[in-house]
């Protein structure tokens, strides 16, 4: 809070007598350093996001965009297992990345090292089977019974 305070009183009164920046224009400046990586960051989100709605729930869970660096996308994978999968499916991925309008991707690399933070696999929702539903009907009936 004490910091917070400070910041807006050093945006008010400059004392290098420089002009005083708003926050919110150096965050909307893309030629402002912090701008260009707020920027940057935007952009590995969103194909990270396209990426995983291409990708099967159980493969989308094992990757991360780390850069794209020279019209390559550089991919994160924990194990060598995963990474395989990803190679297998890369120009498929950038065939979608291009109808997506990501066109600037031409490859994608992946590389093997921990994710920075571990997603969860999106589970499929399945219906119950016939057996399953009517084995959950008996077991209610047989507890509503026990209560009476």
């Amino acid at each position: 809070m004490v910091l917070l305070k400070y910041a807006s009183y050093m945006a008010r009164i400059p004392q290098s007598g420089k002009k005083a920046v708003r926050v919110s224009e150096v965050i909307t400046d893309h030629g402002a350093s912090l701008g260009f990586l707020l920027q940057r960051a935007n952009q590995l989100m969103r194909v990270e996001q396209l990426l995983a709605g291409f990708l099967d729930p159980e493969i989308a869970a094992h990757f991360q965009v780390a850069a794209i660096r020279e019209n390559r996308l550089i991919l994160i994978s924990p194990s060598a297992s995963w990474a395989t999968q990803l190679r297998m499916q890369a120009p498929q991925l950038v065939k979608r990345l291009r109808q997506a309008g990501v066109p600037e991707i031409e490859t994608i690399d992946i590389r093997v090292a921990p994710l920075a933070e571990q997603r969860v696999a999106q589970r499929k929702k399945r219906a119950l089977s016939p057996a399953a539903r009517q084995a959950l009907e008996v077991m209610a009936r047989i507890e509503a019974d026990g209560e009476e």
